[in-house]
């Protein structure tokens, strides 16, 4: 088919007198600002009062209104369609030149000199076929509300969509600011202001044609401030499609989307990876996180596996109708779920600011899977615990994370919800064997690994996060209330309401005396079991102060550093000293009260902490 693209340049009567303007409904919303159309309107005055204090006192007439400075409007791209002129691009623009017609319209009512101005400028808002009242740039949304600003009308109707919304709107501003700019001159000044608007605004129309619509889309509206990634995908897709077909599948676009405000690009994006990343590749990542809209389409693997390109046999028209009418529906509806959980471990994550979870998760269902709310679960909880094992054992890397969780894009792909486990504990244990090149890991956390992990190697967030999980356990075991939740603690870090991490040993000389030398105790203070957290600052130990002081503080501080206080173990406190013999029969340490925290109680508390991470993250199930 021949491409072609045939430019019309054309005033504002002409561009609007008796035409008939179909909006695509792939086609955003009417969304122009009160500012953008004040300053449309102002830079129109500007030209205009330059040619009229110039020509004010002469009489009205086609040669004086040519020697007016001409203004140009832009361009605005339209195809035709089986008699039908859709418009591609600058409905922005035509819809408030509507408006500004419309008031105008009204204004020239109230003189009778100008009745042959108003006849005009109604030709330019709405026309009649004998079946009733058609505005020239129309469609569903926009009828209800044209007709009650034509007709001066209050509209009382719940608004059905922004435009609606947006088009009273900007009706009323536009109404306002001419009201003000005609408020003390006489209809001849209106009607040199009609007469510019109507023959000296100029338009250059494009005629495109269908073929070519997906492409001029993307070009016209992927620059400055226009559309948004996934409304130009929008177009190019939807945009593809015979007519007949636009109505449904935007209506399928639209509903699968509602839900997901300000998260569409984002929720692509993590379509797109999971069904087609499964290794590391910063080129492809780069094109997929900043513009997907353009890469699908474009000579490579993704866009190959996709199928949106024009094919001869239309294949592409199939590949694309199934991509809005199955797999955008349900994903999105399935990503909206992911997003709103009240799963633990998915608001765990959150809080951690990962996002990895989610194209696992899109991975891992398929279609109307009966199984999503139990995979949720599942990868929720390993994922956190995979993060939290990484860093741990001192091989955390977020290219190392995002490269394993590509692998689990591959490795969940149609597999049983049991072998889910195996799958991550086997991805951890290859990490580990590749870092310490070693043939053989004995557990996914060794003591002697652990031990190495301090204040001064470790996230300070993640510090405050471990601690809040070890305080949550503690307090089920016990069967207390929490002070704070685990989101609290973690990410609030306020002088007045947030916590901090508190070194148990400070830096005095009766500390110092319990190790060899400085730089051991300056080493050994800052290990994990050493560490744990207090809430408000004010309360935080100074620097030098001896540890029986501290103690003080500690025993209405959380219950991690409430167990050095010889009062946590009194006999009316049996939750605590059952959980307690459990721990030592069964993992053979347990919690004990120090009246001095020393080299011994140093090592106790740390290879303590260490059981406990064990059991909450189930290490060695």
């Amino acid at each position: 088919m021949e491409h072609t693209i045939t430019p019309d340049k054309q005033s504002v009567e002409n561009c609007l007198k008796g035409k008939s303007y179909y909006i695509d409904f792939y086609q955003r919303e009417y969304v122009w600002s009160k500012y953008t159309a004040e300053t449309l309107l102002n830079d129109i005055f500007y030209m205009f009062e330059l040619g009229y204090n110039e020509h004010k006192n002469s009489e009205i007439s086609e040669e004086i209104m040519g020697k007016y400075n001409w203004y140009y409007l832009n361009v605005y791209i339209t195809n035709k369609i089986q008699s039908k002129t859709y418009i591609v691009d600058g409905q922005q623009r035509l819809s408030t030149l509507t408006l500004i017609a419309t008031k105008l319209y009204h204004l020239s009512k109230q003189y009778e000199k100008l009745e042959h101005l108003s006849k005009l400028l109604a030709e330019c808002i709405y026309s009649n076929n004998g079946f009733g009242t058609s505005y020239n740039l129309d469609n569903k949304k926009r009828h209800r509300i044209m007709e009650a600003i034509f007709r001066e009308e209050s509209f009382e109707s719940k608004y059905e969509n922004i435009t609606e919304k947006t088009l009273n709107e900007r009706y009323k501003d536009i109404s306002d600011y001419l009201n003000n700019k005609f408020k003390n001159s006489d209809d001849k000044k209106l009607n040199f202001f009609i007469l510019y608007f109507l023959k000296r605004l100029v338009l250059v129309e494009l005629a495109i044609n269908q073929n070519d619509t997906p492409m001029i889309f993307e070009v016209i509206n992927d620059r400055g401030e226009s559309l948004k990634p996934f409304e130009i995908l929008k177009g190019k897709l939807i945009g593809t499609l015979n007519k007949d077909d636009t109505e449904y599948f935007c209506k399928i676009w639209e509903d699968s989307l509602k839900n997901l405000p300000k998260k569409e690009d984002e929720f692509f994006i993590d379509l797109i990876k999971s069904k087609f990343v499964f290794k590391r590749n910063s080129d492809i990542e780069k094109n997929i996180n900043q513009s997907y809209h353009r890469y699908i389409f474009e000579d490579n693997s993704i866009s190959q596996g996709l199928g949106f390109k024009i094919s001869g046999n239309d294949c592409h028209i199939l590949n694309i109708k199934n991509f809005i009418e199955k797999e955008i529906k349900y994903y999105a509806k399935l990503y909206y779920k992911i997003c709103n959980s009240n799963n633990e471990f998915l608001k765990y994550l959150n809080i951690n600011e990962l996002t990895g979870q989610y194209q696992i998760i899109l991975a891992a269902c398929n279609m109307e899977d009966a199984n999503e709310d139990c995979k949720i679960e599942i990868i929720a909880r390993e994922y956190e615990r995979l993060w939290l094992l990484l860093h741990l054992n001192g091989i955390y890397d977020s290219n190392e994370l995002q490269e394993i969780s590509y692998e689990l894009n591959k490795r969940l792909k149609g597999i049983e919800i049991d072998r889910y486990e195996c799958i991550f504990d086997s991805i951890l244990q290859e990490t580990f064997k590749e870092k310490r090149q070693a043939d053989r890991i004995q557990s996914l956390l060794e003591y002697e690994i652990f031990i190495t992990k301090d204040y001064a190697n470790t996230n300070k967030r993640l510090l405050r996060y471990l601690f809040a999980r070890i305080e949550k356990y503690m307090c089920e075991q016990i069967k207390i209330n929490p002070q704070n939740n685990i989101e609290y603690i973690t990410t609030k870090t306020g002088d007045k309401t947030g916590y901090h991490i508190e070194h148990i040993l400070s830096r005095n000389i009766t500390n110092i005396k319990f190790f060899s030398n400085e730089e051991e105790f300056d080493s050994q203070r800052n290990i994990l079991g050493g560490l744990l957290l207090l809430k408000d600052k004010i309360n935080i130990s100074s620097s030098n102060e001896e540890y029986e002081d501290k103690l003080k503080t500690y025993s209405n501080s959380l219950v991690w550093g409430h167990t050095l206080c010889e009062s946590f173990y009194h006999k009316t406190n049996q939750y605590f000293l059952a959980f307690n013999g459990r721990l030592k029969n069964e993992k053979g340490v347990s919690f004990k009260p120090y009246d001095k925290f020393d080299k011994t109680a140093l090592n106790e508390r740390s290879r303590l902490l260490y059981e406990l991470i064990k059991i909450i993250w189930n290490v060695d199930r």
